[in-house]
């Protein structure tokens, strides 16, 4: 067959030839496509997702680039002493630095070419890679918070670019906390393309919020179709409260859904170990209701978008009390001070405060009398005190009018000293038992004159049984002429005419008696017989001719008879009760009495003791009301009293300041009817359930609410969890633990409370922020009185009395006793607060805080009365602590009354105002944001088991995480305010800071690794709440082996890197017992080496002061 050769050019043009083709494909590729990423199973997009999320997922990054831990460290080795050995891998040099062998070397260069493959298998994908890098981004953590959050401030007609703003700034950020999680585990990751992936993240944001917005305006924007286009009159719904109330603000009738959570519902959950957060969450309204009514909160709520405000919590009125105490504080002070300055010009000697208190005090019960005029002028200042709250504990019915003191000249609170007690027991049983005795003996000498008036009652009730008998039947007797009263008055006239011709008749019949008798003489006697019965008749028709006229006073005259006859039973027992307290009580029966008064006293389980301590059999005995009250004077039971002022005042303010509120909220101190309603909304719910399954669960969550709302009220009243004895020794030893523990571990505190600068600005922005705190710092003078007034609101009274940092450390103990050694160390505690500079720059903070948030609800009240409309962002926020717009117009007209400029800087002078429902609400309002912004744990936030004393122990110093997590982070979380964003950012900045200070004061080496920073700042921040607790714990019981830190890379926390394991798993107290046991293996074994000398000085008080621990450290370095 002949073979031609031929030109393709002939066929096709040199053009068309010159166009590449592909290579044919035959069975499988291994291309991916980008239907491959969308299918879900296909095996090419699975391996391709994975390999996206390993590059582009925090989390998936953390997981698959996870160090190695587990090489044995080579003595000497250093990875660059042979350039051979990171030959190609000198781009990566840094993560060499931590390198002890050549094993971990090479792991290291082994998970940098699994980067590399990974990265370059995504990058060549194409399409589908650049898709699953997007879902591996999208479904990771903080991207999600971070677009989920600005989805919480969407409100119908919002401006769809403000929104967009939003989003694009939220997502920035979760791209940069994303990027800097990923650079972190990541050797080969870029600056350049994290960069670029924040800004397409932005962009991406902006472009869901555009979205969002406009889905949210669907309703608004299809409204004003109709109206402008066909017409259609637009109609808008108002959602503003009515608060047309003038006693009280009213409350909405709000909805479940209005009354719900914003935020994430994941980030909510996180609450529900504290009972607060759990209650937030019931599905009965009611019990929402009461729980934002009870305990105070930093949440924010559906309804607060429209406007309405939240409940204003009583346990906030509660803690406003605070500025009662300190008054009382600083009084007895500076009278104590004007004593000093007096005393040598006397007699030289010169009382302690403590015995200048205790004198104040005898001068209450006393008058308010004193030889020394500075104490009776002393307690003539704190008598108001006590006045106050009795006009409002009279008020609201607590107390009954005009109630007066019966045990002293003047009232002066009750407190007893219950070691004082116990060890001279005997002493006050006979003291006690005297008292008994003589109140009976008093009594028995009463008992005669009582007997006879018994016997007096007796006589004349048998005297007036058979009067009774006789009116009755005379009374019976007038009825029978009822309705013939003129028949009734002719009987009575005839009659009186016939007895007229008795002394006629009479002398006639005396005259012929000396005759001989005649017809006629009988005739005479027979008329006088007749005259004789018309006598007798007249009478009886006489009297019932009175009762006819009068026949009230008659019945009446009757039931008085009768009441008398009756009584005869009544006086026989008063004889009975007379002869019976005649008999006088034996000495062993007083006695007895006695030790059971004894025993209620020092088993009171909270120290509050109940003001029926008489037992039940005496109050039938002589002397004894049924009251049941000790009302022994105090002058006689003197020494077993507590007579601290400072002491007296600030637990009897403890006692009745909940007592009030409680009440004035909720009508009784038990909340009986709030009880029952949220019980009743449970049966609603459980009835419409559909199944058994539903029912049970909902009949648990109606148990789990009831006992966590009993439980807030009662920590409240300062009893839940109270120990059944607590004298004991366990108890006691705890308490003098938990003071031992602060006073030896807390020097650093104010350092640690650094990153609390941030908080103002995550509250309220950094502009609002920082603007009064440049006029706080400049002008002394507006400051001074600005301060004043918070004061009045029970703000910025630290440096008196140490109330955050009591919280803070678990010191808040409200049935201590008080021997020596306790007193000591309380006084200890309170000024440890001083030497630390806790309280004063907690002081400085609060006030701060006070400073912003009075003037921002007073220049809005003062829009609001011009007619100007707030945005509503501010709303929102206004809403949130507790206002409305009716409130504000009401807060502008007290404002205008008695408020003041500074300069810009708003103060209320609140204490002045004559509204009492607006000053408790604006007072409120500030105080809970000034509670929120400086974090200071309440009852609802931490998880119950921490009241038990075990809980106490073992949780020790961590109440400060639980009410960061409820009242900093979720709060922060479910505003969605960009200042929350940029202010956690800088409190982690601020947190990193704290890492290197604490660092330096312990003279440990500072590891400035970015992603170490960021760990460390993150810890110490407290931003994470107590989710990061379980991590450390973690980290510090593997030796660094597992947690955040071991996928880091670095060192484990430095946060506890001072306790031991069991002080880490078992608290501050546990540890101290490990320090004691390793100096005491020390001793015995004459190995007093490093670890035996951080234990002896673990153990000392302010040892870790942080301008004696450089100090400190010196000596420890010697002595090792």
């Amino acid at each position: 067959m002949p073979i031609y050769e031929m030109n393709n050019e002939d066929i096709m043009g040199a053009e068309t030839i010159s166009i590449s083709q592909p290579e044919p494909k035959y069975g499988d590729s291994d291309e991916t496509s980008v239907f491959d990423a969308l299918n879900p199973m296909s095996d090419k997009g699975t391996k391709l997702r994975h390999a996206a999320f390993q590059i582009d997922n925090s989390v998936g990054s953390l997981i698959a680039m996870m160090p190695f831990n587990q090489f044995e460290e080579q003595e000497g080795y250093n990875p660059f002493d042979d350039d051979r050995t990171l030959m190609g891998y000198e781009d990566f040099a840094w993560s060499f630095l931590h390198s002890k062998s050549p094993e971990e070397t090479s792991a290291i260069k082994q998970r940098i070419d699994k980067q590399r493959n990974t990265k370059k298998f995504v990058s060549e994908s194409g399409i589908a890679g650049i898709l699953s890098s997007i879902y591996a981004g999208s479904i990771d953590p903080v991207n999600v918070m971070a677009m989920g959050l600005p989805l919480t401030n969407l409100v119908r007609g919002g401006s769809i670019l403000a929104t967009s703003a939003k989003f694009a700034g939220a997502n920035a950020i979760g791209g940069v906390a994303s990027e800097v999680a990923l650079s972190a585990t990541q050797e080969t990751r870029t600056l350049e393309e994290s960069a670029l992936n924040v800004t397409f993240d932005a962009m991406l944001g902006g472009l869901l919020g555009s979205a969002a917005q406009l889905v949210k305006n669907r309703g608004q924007i299809v409204s004003k179709f109709k109206n402008d286009v066909l017409g259609e009159q637009l109609t808008v719904q108002q959602n503003t409260p009515n608060n047309t109330s003038v006693g009280a603000m009213e409350v909405p009738d709000t909805t479940l859904e209005q009354e719900t959570l914003k935020g994430p519902s994941f980030i909510n959950k996180t609450m529900n170990v504290s009972p607060v957060g759990r209650v937030a969450q019931s599905p009965s309204k009611t019990a929402r209701q009461i729980n934002q009514q009870l305990a105070e909160n930093n949440f924010t709520f559906a309804k607060n978008e429209e406007g309405i405000a939240s409940f204003t919590a009583v346990e906030t009125k509660v803690r406003g009390y605070e500025t009662l105490v300190y008054k009382q504080v600083e009084s007895t002070k500076d009278f104590y001070k004007n004593y000093r300055k007096k005393a040598k010009e006397r007699d030289g000697s010169r009382l302690s405060l403590y015995e200048f208190s205790e004198q104040v005090g005898d001068a209450m019960r006393n008058g308010d009398r004193h030889a020394i005029p500075e104490v009776a002028e002393a307690a003539r200042a704190v008598r108001p005190i006590v006045e106050k709250t009795k006009d409002r504990m009279v008020e609201l019915g607590i107390l009954r009018e005009g109630v007066t003191v019966s045990t002293a000249e003047s009232y002066f609170p009750r407190i007893y000293k219950f070691d004082k007690i116990l060890n001279d027991r005997a002493e006050f049983r006979n003291i006690i038992a005297d008292w008994l005795q003589e109140m009976n003996q008093r009594t028995v000498y009463k008992a005669e004159s009582s007997l006879a008036k018994a016997d007096a009652g007796i006589e004349q009730a048998r005297t007036s049984a058979p009067q009774a008998e006789k009116l009755n039947a005379e009374i019976k007797e007038a009825e029978r002429w009822s309705g013939k009263k003129q028949l009734l008055m002719d009987e009575i006239e005839k009659n009186r005419k016939l007895v007229a011709e008795k002394e006629t008749v009479s002398a006639e019949i005396e005259k012929r008696k000396a005759k001989k008798p005649t017809k006629k003489l009988e005739q005479l006697e027979r008329k006088l017989v007749r005259i004789e019965e018309a006598e007798n008749k007249l009478a009886s028709y006489q009297r019932s001719l009175d009762i006819l006229d009068k026949p009230r006073q008659f019945r009446n005259e009757y039931r008085q008879l009768t009441r008398k006859a009756n009584s005869l039973t009544r006086y026989d027992n008063r004889r009975y009760a007379a002869l019976r307290r005649m008999e006088p009580l034996a000495r062993e029966e007083v006695e007895a009495a006695a030790d059971d008064i004894i025993n209620k006293i020092i088993g009171a389980p909270s120290g509050i003791v109940p003001s029926e301590l008489i037992p039940d059999g005496l109050t039938k005995r002589a002397g004894f009301t049924k009251s049941r009250t000790l009302n022994i004077p105090d002058e006689r039971i003197k020494d077993f009293l507590e007579s601290d002022v400072n002491y007296v005042m600030e637990n009897y303010v403890r006692q009745v300041a909940p007592e009030i509120e409680l009440t004035a909220q909720f009508g009784r101190v038990d909340m009986d009817a709030q009880i029952k309603a949220i019980t009743n909304d449970y049966n609603t719910l459980i009835s419409e359930a559909k199944t058994a399954k539903e029912r049970g669960k909902l009949e648990a969550r109606r148990d789990a609410d009831l006992r966590d709302i009993r439980a807030m009220r009662d920590r409240l009243l300062g009893t839940y969890g109270a120990p059944k004895d607590p004298s004991s020794f366990f108890v006691r030893a705890g308490r003098i633990a938990r003071h031992v523990n602060f006073l030896r571990l807390l020097g650093g505190m104010t350092i640690s409370s650094l990153p609390d600068m941030a908080r103002p600005i995550m509250q309220h922005g950094l502009r609002s922020a920082l603007k009064p705190l440049g006029k706080m710092l400049t002008d002394i003078s507006a400051m001074k009185i600005a301060k004043a007034d918070l004061r009045e609101m029970g703000i910025g009274l630290e440096y008196a009395l140490s109330s955050r940092s009591k919280v803070i450390a678990d010191l808040n103990d409200p049935y201590a006793r008080r021997t020596f050694l306790e007193r000591g160390l309380e006084w200890s505690s309170q000024k440890f607060g001083n030497f630390t500079l806790m309280n004063q720059y907690t002081d400085t903070m609060k006030m701060w805080t006070g400073v912003v948030t009075q003037s921002k609800i007073l220049r809005a009240a003062q829009e609001v009365a011009a007619g100007n409309a707030l945005s509503s962002k501010e709303i929102k926020k206004l809403a949130h602590l507790g206002v409305d717009k009716n409130m504000l117009e009401r807060i502008a007209q007290q404002y205008s009354k008695h408020g003041e400029d500074l300069d810009g800087m708003l103060t209320g002078h609140s204490h002045l105002w004559d509204d009492r429902v607006v000053r408790e609400t604006f007072q409120a309002a500030v105080l809970k944001d000034v509670r929120t912004t400086v974090i200071t744990p309440g009852i609802g936030d931490t998880p119950l088991m921490m009241s038990s004393e075990l809980g106490k122990i073992v949780m020790q110093f961590k109440t400060f995480f639980f009410g960061t997590h409820n009242r900093a982070l979720v709060s922060g979380i479910q505003s969605g305010d960009a200042s929350f964003y940029y202010g956690a950012l800088l409190q982690i900045s601020l947190g990193s800071l704290v890492y290197v200070l604490k660092s330096m004061m312990a003279g440990r080496e500072i590891n400035a690794e970015p992603a170490n920073l960021v760990k460390e700042g993150l810890d110490w921040s407290g931003m994470m709440g107590w989710l990061g607790e379980p991590n450390n714990l973690l980290e510090n019981l593997s030796g660094g082996s597992y947690g955040m830190s071991a996928m880091f890379g670095g060192p484990p926390a430095s946060r506890y890197q001072s306790r031991n394991g069991i002080g880490a798993l078992l608290g501050p107290t546990f540890d101290l017992g490990g320090d004691i046991q390793n100096i005491t293996a020390g001793v015995m074994n004459g190995e007093f080496d490093d670890r035996e000398v951080r234990s002896v000085r673990k153990l000392l008080p302010f040892q870790n002061l942080f301008y004696l621990s450089p100090l400190l450290n010196q000596v420890e370095e010697q002595l090792k």
